[in-house]
């Protein structure tokens, strides 16, 4: 496993996902905005899905897909590798991450 701390969130690089801990507690509704977030950056965001708990994005990095998750109840965030060509991206994805200006 592999850390480093970045702007808003400290990045745990596993083998199909990232792991996320923001730097600081963020409401449901902040999240529910998460599309902002990737609007400077490489990140080309899809559809935005979102219920009473949970909010997921799926997006794409380098051609590949991904999906952005945030739950409520745990107030857990995670990147999943939805192809074996994502996950071969993770640690650039974290670079990535690195990058993000959250407000």
């Amino acid at each position: 496993m592999n850390q480093s701390a970045i702007n808003s969130f400290i990045v745990q690089v596993e083998p199909k996902q990232l792991l996320l801990t923001p730097l600081w507690p963020m409401r449901f509704e902040q999240v529910q905005q998460c599309k902002l977030w990737f609007a400077q950056s490489s990140i080309r965001t899809g559809t935005l899905s979102y219920g009473a708990d949970r909010v997921e994005l799926g997006f794409s990095f380098a051609d590949h897909p991904f999906t952005f998750c945030y739950e409520d109840y745990s107030e857990s965030f995670w990147v999943t590798a939805d192809s074996a060509g994502s996950a071969m991206l993770l640690s650039e994805l974290a670079k990535e991450f690195s990058n993000l200006r959250i407000g």
